[in-house]
């Protein structure tokens, strides 16, 4: 198997939870080495996280995976010699606690860059190291709520709604990897690392789509709306006689004129068509009244038939699954999304695996993998000796001092 794309990239994990692991987890799927660097005596704090099964957390598994992990002590002395020795050998350090934390504790940016001045330091925060809202203190629905995307969810006249997955957590952590690809790349021409960090509130705000011109072009924010869109018409989940939902986005004057003479009501087809500014303000104002009329023929049809009636059409539609039913989706299962792992604590689990595909290989999981996550302190011993080249006496004192733990 050839090399992957960062498999001579070392990266020095603290980050917990979900962002920062999540990127991490990202470019260790692209070949880097990353080591997580925990607090003892608990680790990161999804080790507590549900579901588990014989102790041990499966949500702790799925951010972590093929990493190794050290428990080390920052709070000592011992601890942070260990970590400045490690910082000298490393190519990226990331963290996301609270503004400030990892400088209180005298291993920030300005003293790491001191030591390596080559290495690329990566933070994610709520809110950022400068700004009216800095060192709050955040977590993914906050961000939501604070970037505005809980103002677009929901239903009109209801209240906001997060999404049900972290997506906070998620953007933020692709940024992050994105920021650290990119820097890396730097790396090779200029020598020098910097610093980089991604705030949550900002990477929410950064994926509202056209709603933040419009609030600027009309002076009114944009309502929450549904599964409605103006992009199109109709445009919903609708509800199926085999009681499903089906999501329908038929965008533009052409689909809209196509669909309605499908379904026999060329009335609504050549009232509503055309591509033109006054043609789409029509299907916009009118969008409830449009989604409707479909309804009544949408819910006459099974799933699999209104299916295959958009797909005769080449429109945009899809039944929307549970994630159990996911599992078991052919078309993900064929493309390696759902990989099979045999754990000796969770058992027998199927996971996610990364999207990303290099000709036609995913960058993650691949079939004859086995992928385990690390219990706590697991590596300890092994980095050690492998990076610091410690002997074995050296590293019991380190364990009797308590920097590190096995």
């Amino acid at each position: 198997m050839s090399a992957k794309a960062l498999s001579n990239v070392t990266i020095l994990d603290l980050t917990w939870v979900y962002s920062g692991p999540y990127c991490a987890s990202l470019l260790m799927d692209l070949g880097a080495e990353v080591i997580k660097i925990e607090a003892p005596p608990y680790g990161d704090h999804t080790r507590t996280f549900p579901p588990f099964k014989n102790g041990h957390s499966g949500y702790f598994y799925q951010l972590n995976r093929g990493k190794k992990s050290i428990a080390l002590n920052l709070k000592t002395e011992d601890g942070k010699k260990i970590f400045f020795d490690l910082v000298k050998k490393a190519d990226v350090v990331i963290e996301n606690f609270v503004p400030g934390a990892m400088d209180k504790l005298g291993i920030g940016y300005d003293v790491l860059k001191e030591l390596n001045p080559r290495i690329i330091y990566g933070s994610i925060h709520g809110f950022g190291t400068w700004g009216d809202y800095s060192g709050w203190p955040a977590v993914d629905p906050v961000a939501q709520a604070m970037g505005g995307l809980m103002s677009l969810s929901g239903f009109p006249g209801g209240p906001p709604i997060k999404t049900g997955p972290a997506i906070a957590d998620a953007i933020s952590g692709l940024y992050l990897a994105l920021g650290l690809v990119s820097a890396l790349y730097e790396l090779k021409a200029t020598g020098k690392g910097k610093r980089i960090e991604v705030g949550m509130m900002d990477a929410v705000f950064a994926c509202l789509e056209e709603s933040v011109i419009r609030a600027s072009m009309t002076g009114d924010a944009l309502p929450s709306r549904g599964n409605t869109d103006p992009l199109g018409a109709p445009w919903d989940a609708f509800h199926t006689k085999d009681d499903k939902w089906v999501m329908v986005c038929a965008i533009g004057g052409d689909n809209c004129e196509k669909l309605f003479n499908a379904i026999g009501r060329t009335d609504l087809a050549e009232q509503y068509k055309g591509n033109d500014e006054e043609s789409s303000n029509r299907r916009s104002d009118n969008l409830a009244f449009l989604n409707n009329s479909f309804a009544e023929w949408a819910v006459t049809k099974d799933s699999e038939e209104l299916m295959e009636f958009f797909h005769d059409l080449k429109m945009p539609c899809g039944v929307v699954k549970d994630v159990y039913e996911l599992l078991s989706d052919p078309h993900l299962n064929a493309r390696n999304m759902v990989v099979d792992i045999k754990h000796p604590k969770l058992g027998d689990v199927k996971t996610f695996n990364n999207p990303i595909v290099f000709d036609k290989k995913s960058v993650g999981i691949s079939p004859s993998e086995n992928q385990l996550d690390p219990e706590l302190g697991q590596h300890s011993k092994e980095i050690l000796k492998k990076m610091l080249n410690l002997s074995d006496e050296a590293i019991e004192a380190l364990y009797s001092s308590k920097a590190v733990w096995k």
